[in-house]
């Protein structure tokens, strides 16, 4: 339904149900306080990575609206590393009865093993209003397991407006304004990924966006569950399609050896010198806390044309580790109209909600709104390809063979290595 009304009514039965139970008593064949019905109310324990006193405060805002619609109550637990958090409480059989997980190739591992719950089991059936991609980020071997609650969309060209009148919108229009740009006496790319010992995943998703646009979302999928090689025709030639700007000493700051070596959160910065230093600057929403000037006026947002109008997008797949029918209603609720607009509507929100239906003036900035509009409109949307893959490949092998083809090595090599990662 999607509706405040069904939340209301909700708490409503989920009262009357917990006075029956209690009217009922002991009768010595069970029932109990109702817990087994799901009927009383619950604690439900939440483990999630979502950092920062602003994020948690929208989070929390979300929650409380959850409780007081219920009857429930709610037990987050934050922590700077879920992967090893998360292991620890499911060896110990102790897992949380939810998990927001930054990375679906984790849960489909958890999900191989039995760690997870389908959410049908426990009553998470209705998805819709969502945007496209958020049940299929969840979905592994045809089962829905989690969905995305939050998001972020990664492939954003920012550019500045009093160099860029328009924003392009196919890759062909965006070599030609590079190349427009490096004629008027402007370097139009400021790209920069070093990040200690995680350098390189800035580029990864370049060519995520690329593998997006060319081969669409089916194209995407097969791509990130190793159906289509690194080294297949059509993910060599998205990497081909990258070098026409990496490799193109005119469109970059530093050419690429400014790319692997400026740290990725101060790619940007020469945007704002004077004179300009660049024009142009692909990342998620997260830089444009570097930026000096004001959105709408001085720069502004498009999607990266190398998606085709497409979206690829970061976030937290919500999925459910016991057989809680609380859990799935705090599930049901998180992705409903009124929890996301408690969660993104919230001052302190720095996220997108994962429905297509959300009034994007409720955000709480200008640029979110427009953000948000981005990936609503998206023609398909897909989660960070190097999220989707095993570790071994996408945290590990991915972003450092493209380091090390950005430092010379040849892309056939590039491809083959990345290729080998894949676990047997």
């Amino acid at each position: 339904m999607g509706t405040k009304s069904k939340w209301l009514r909700l708490a409503a039965l989920t009262g009357a149900l917990a006075l029956v139970l209690v009217a009922c008593g002991d009768d010595g064949e069970g029932g109990g306080d109702g817990t087994e019905t799901g009927g009383a109310p619950e604690t439900i324990t939440v483990l999630h990575d979502i950092g920062g006193e602003e994020e948690q405060a929208a989070l929390q805002a979300a929650l409380d609206a959850f409780e007081a619609a219920t009857g429930h109550t709610v037990q987050p637990e934050l922590t700077d590393d879920i992967a090893t958090t998360l292991n620890i409480r499911v060896d110990g059989n102790n897992p949380p009865d939810v998990v927001l997980h930054p990375q679906p190739g984790a849960l489909a591992a958890f999900a191989a093993e039995g760690a997870l719950t389908p959410l049908a089991d426990v009553g998470v059936t209705d998805f819709d209003g969502l945007v496209p991609g958020m049940v299929e980020t969840g979905t592994f071997d045809g089962t829905i397991y989690g969905v995305v609650v939050k998001a972020a969309v990664s492939s954003l060209l920012w550019y500045r407006t009093d160099l860029v009148d328009t924003a392009p919108t196919t890759w062909d229009d965006l070599v030609a304004l590079s190349g427009e740009l490096a004629d008027g006496g402007t370097t139009p790319w400021c790209i920069g990924i070093e990040s200690g010992g995680a350098t390189g995943w800035v580029t990864t998703n370049w060519i995520e966006d690329i593998v997006l646009g060319n081969e669409g979302g089916d194209g995407y999928d097969q791509w990130t569950s190793n159906e289509l090689t690194f080294s297949s025709p059509e993910i060599t030639a998205a990497f081909e399609q990258a070098a026409e700007i990496f490799f193109d000493e005119d469109f970059v700051v530093g050419g690429t050896t400014g790319i692997v070596n400026t740290p990725f959160g101060d790619a940007a910065v020469p945007m704002w010198q004077d004179p300009p230093g660049c024009a142009l600057h692909r990342q998620a929403g997260f830089i444009e806390g570097s930026f000096t000037g004001e959105f709408g006026t001085d720069y502004n947002v498009a999607l990266n044309p190398a998606t085709n109008g497409g979206a690829v997008f970061s976030g937290n797949v919500a999925a459910v580790m016991t057989d809680s029918q609380a859990a799935g209603q705090l599930v049901e609720f998180l992705i409903s109209a009124e929890g996301q607009e408690a969660w993104h509507s919230h001052a302190g929100s720095g996220s997108l909600s994962v429905r297509a239906d959300f009034d994007t003036s409720l955000y709480p900035s200008a640029s979110l709104s427009g953000q948000g509009e981005l990936l609503a409109g998206a023609s398909v949307a897909r989660f960070d390809g190097s999220d989707l893959m095993p570790s071994a490949v996408g945290g590990n092998e991915f972003f450092s063979q493209l380091v090390a083809w950005l430092n010379g090595q040849d892309l056939a090599t590039t491809l083959a290595d990345i290729d080998a990662a894949w676990p047997a």
